[in-house]
């Protein structure tokens, strides 16, 4: 379960971001978590990576994937 402060924290969410897991079983089930999530809120501009247990730092997509983490 992705934990959220408001009903629409999907549409607010921005590049730097903090995502926090719970309930997952392990790494793969957060990970699937977090990407149902963006995927459900149609947020296909925003990445993720795992920067701690059950924590995800979102990102802006882009052509270049240095210029995303930038």
């Amino acid at each position: 379960m992705i934990a959220s402060l408001e009903n629409n924290a999907a549409i607010t969410l921005k590049p730097g971001a903090v995502l926090t897991v719970t309930g997952a079983n392990n790494e793969n089930d957060a990970k699937r978590e977090v990407a149902d999530f963006l995927a459900s809120s149609e947020r296909s501009d925003l990445g993720y990576f795992l920067i701690s247990k059950d924590y995800f730092l979102l990102y802006l997509k882009s052509g270049s994937s240095a210029h995303g983490i930038a």
